[in-house]
């Protein structure tokens, strides 16, 4: 708890040291391959992920469960604090931006990182992270506890929470200070959660095109790309430092991982057209693995960009339409023909459920970026303006990303999975509008009354006494308040739950 460094040959100690054989067996169960093959390249980041665990059997009586992990969380700070990545260098920007009303909570106070001890461009040492008057501190308390003539209960907790405090503080400030955590997590809220609306919307724009095709296996990510690009060179500044580390992906889509027909075709079923396994990846350098997880914000991108999609899909087909109508009306005109009337009547019906998709869309997207994501991160700037301890800040961004998924229906099975027929629905309708065949009036009805269906659905599990109750409740009542501002959907939700199938007649003999 000094150097970071376990010295125990003869296996004495309930903290041990996993061998790599070990860390590769957890990294396979518990779904950690990302981390272990993001963590090679430094030795400090694999322990921190999965070199040290606690062994219960030699765990003594007196010593809590809680007091045990305090212990190994301030050893594995320690060493990630004696021993910094090679490459990482304090970050020049910081230093130029200004102290403004809102800084961190105590930056004033911030001791050896203060601005004239720090020697831009420069490597660190551990020396720098953690001083060695601090380490001293640390050595004169462990060293008071192995000097008593009794052993104190008391005592020794209090000591190791004072080192584990010790340990924290200087972690928070290599983290969120030294390694511009805030920059990243903005960076990650403008990519991943959409805050950048119009590199999104001019990405969309760019390969619309290319999405109205099926996507090819072996080409998609890179056909992809070009739109991506042109979408940056557009609209994304040069001052953007961050955006060299977004990176398009293209997942497995398709039958490559089905293992069975019936996988098969459960998982096509809600798939939209095969473009829905876009997603993104960040680069994040040392110190930050110890805190970002991209697989929960991966998820979210997808749902959102595929909600946008559909958004843009609807706009875009009533103005193609419109369009061709305007062209078609002129022609008529010129052509002294009097039909007119009839084809809008006939159209009528068609722009009706045009505008309940567009409607339903459109309060959907509003409530996840305003109500969730916008709501959500101001509550996670306040816990990082308050906060001086490392465990806590990540406890924050778990709780933050936690309640992204729950505020936005991801963790409950039926409501995502009708949410994503809703969209399947929209963008079949879309294209089908477009084609502006005269054969397409029966596919139309079975859109329109599969959509009618599941909205309604969607509208009944969400205003369930189950989930008023649940944490999504105060967001929740407000996208409800905006959907059945009318009360539409509690009429039409009503009357499809209290349609009574006549029963089947039985012949009289």
């Amino acid at each position: 708890m000094v150097n970071g460094i376990l010295h125990d040959p003869h296996r004495e100690f309930f903290i041990r040291r996993e061998d790599n054989k070990d860390a590769e067996k957890v990294a396979l169960s518990d779904g950690s391959e990302k981390v272990t093959q993001k963590s090679t390249d430094d030795a400090s980041l694999t322990d921190w992920n999965l070199g040290f665990h606690i062994f219960l059997d030699m765990l003594p009586e007196h010593i809590s469960m809680h007091i045990a992990e305090s212990i190994l969380f301030s050893g594995k700070a320690i060493r990630i604090l004696r021993n910094p990545c090679a490459s990482f260098k304090f970050p020049e920007a910081i230093l130029q931006q200004p102290t403004v009303k809102g800084s961190y909570k105590g930056q004033e106070n911030l001791g050896n990182i203060s601005q004239p001890e720090i020697s831009l461009g420069t490597n660190l040492h551990g020396e720098e992270l953690l001083p060695q008057s601090e380490a001293d501190k640390i050595d004169t308390m462990l060293q008071h506890l192995k000097n008593s003539s009794e052993f104190h209960k008391r005592s020794f907790e209090c000591t190791i929470d004072a080192v584990r405090t010790i340990a924290a503080n200087h972690l928070w400030q290599l983290v969120v200070i030294r390694a511009d955590l805030n920059g990243h997590l903005k960076a990650l809220k403008d990519y991943f959660l959409l805050a950048k609306g119009d590199f999104f919307q001019c990405f969309l724009e760019e390969s619309r095109q290319l999405m109205r095709l099926p996507p090819r296996h072996s080409t998609a990510e890179a056909d992809l790309l070009i739109p991506f690009q042109l979408a940056s060179l557009k609209t994304i500044s040069d001052d953007d430092k961050y955006f060299s580390r977004v990176s398009l992906r293209m997942s497995s889509f398709g039958s490559s991982k089905m293992d069975s027909p019936d996988e098969k075709i459960s998982s096509l079923e809600y798939s939209l057209d095969g473009w829905d396994g876009i997603s993104l990846e960040y680069s994040v350098n040392w110190p930050l693995q110890l805190f970002f997880s991209q697989e929960v914000l991966s998820k979210i991108f997808q749902y959102l960009i595929r909600l946008k999609r559909t958004q843009m899909e609807l706009e875009k087909s009533w103005a193609s339409v419109m369009h061709q109508g305007h062209a078609n009306f002129s022609k008529l005109r010129k052509d002294h023909k009097g039909n007119t009337t009839s084809q809008q009547q006939q159209r009528s019906p068609m722009w009706r459920v045009r505008e309940h998709m567009a409607f339903l869309i459109r309060n959907l997207q509003f409530y996840i970026q305003v109500d969730v994501i916008e709501s959500q991160w101001n509550v996670l700037q306040g816990h990082i303006q308050d906060s001086r301890d490392f465990t806590e800040l990540v406890g924050f961004h778990q709780e933050h990303l936690s309640a992204l998924i729950s505020q936005s229906f991801l963790d409950i099975g039926s409501v995502s999975r009708i949410l994503d027929s809703i969209m399947k629905l929209c963008l079949q309708f879309c294209w089908i509008v477009e084609r502006n065949e005269s054969t397409i009036s029966a596919e139309l009805d079975h859109i329109t009354e599969e959509f009618n269906k599941k909205s309604n659905s969607l509208y009944t599990i969400l205003r369930s006494s189950r989930l008023a109750e649940s944490q999504r409740a105060p967001y929740l009542r407000r996208f409800l308040m905006r959907l059945n501002f009318n009360f539409f959907f509690e009429s039409t939700a009503r009357g499809v739950l209290n349609i009574v199938r006549p029963r089947p007649t039985l012949p009289i003999f």
